[in-house]
């Protein structure tokens, strides 16, 4: 038995995948201290975008840094961007990043 999966099955393992990603950044950080809202992770310091991939790179665009600045800036809180990228089925890169704008 042949069992195909399409673009739509595909994009949504990989929304799962991200979704899973951000519910274990936030009981790593420290369980209980997050609030989720509209996908983006809070704490009393932090708004935390949590991104994840399986592919082997990420592309981090001024899209979703301006995001999280803005975000972050509107909450009077510090930005913060947490990558995770999959090595295979046992091992994951995280890469945990401040954000900071300097003005030329």
């Amino acid at each position: 038995m042949l069992l195909i999966i399409g673009k739509k099955e595909r994009k949504m393992k990989k929304k799962n995948k991200g979704r899973e990603f951000e519910e274990k950044v936030q009981k790593c950080l420290n369980s209980g201290a997050f609030n989720f809202d509209k996908g983006d992770l809070k704490t009393s310091e932090y708004i935390i975008e949590a991104k994840y991939t399986d592919k082997k790179s990420y592309r981090i665009s001024d899209k979703v840094l301006e995001k999280l600045w803005n975000d972050a800036l509107e909450a009077n809180k510090l930005p913060k961007l947490i990558i995770g990228i999959s090595k295979n089925d046992k091992e994951m890169f995280i890469i945990n990043c401040n954000i900071e704008v300097h003005k030329k």
